[in-house]
């Protein structure tokens, strides 16, 4: 059975494909927004792999990995974002010594670049940022980090942050 000759899809075929491709178009960036956002970079934290002010775009609605770099809400200020970098994940003990990380009795070499200026070396009493007691990530937990060593506000500061609190991964910077 063939469609009749005097039906409107055969009438007006440049309309008919023009509606086809604005609608593909539409559903498109409707697909794209709900697994995909941008995001401007606030603060340099992740230096040197992200800088301040730079555009990312962030896969949502993952399981991340250790060494991806995550978009996720803040556990101690409600309505604030941050970018952190995942290096630990359920099961794992991280512990910082003198400016060492330590994942499960086992220094750690970070497979990217990392920022760390200051050579002080403040005691547990006055800060976290270099020296840490060991911490037990439970079941969907992840330890997150800034690339740039000497800023502390990360999973040193605010602890382990569970997967409800992950938004995406960055996919593109």
């Amino acid at each position: 059975m063939s469609p009749r000759e005097d039906s409107p899809i055969y009438i007006y075929p440049r309309l008919t494909r023009a509606v086809f491709i604005c609608a593909g178009l539409l559903l498109g960036f409707l697909v794209a927004r709900a697994f995909v956002t941008p995001y401007r970079v606030p603060d340099d934290a992740m230096m040197p792999a992200v800088g301040k002010g730079s555009l990312v775009y962030v896969l949502k609605h993952i399981t991340p990995r250790t060494g991806d770099i995550v978009l996720m809400e803040s556990p101690a200020e409600p309505g604030r974002t941050l970018l952190r970098r995942i290096i630990a994940g359920e099961g794992d003990v991280i512990e910082v010594l003198n400016k060492v990380f330590y994942n499960s009795g086992e220094k750690m070499v970070f497979n990217w670049d990392t920022v760390s200026a200051d050579t002080r070396v403040f005691p547990m009493s006055f800060s976290g940022r270099d020296n840490m007691p060991a911490v037990k990530l439970e079941r969907k937990a992840y330890f997150v980090l800034g690339d740039t060593l000497d800023q502390e506000y990360d999973s040193r500061t605010f602890g382990p942050v569970g997967i409800d609190r992950i938004i995406g991964k960055v996919i593109y910077k």
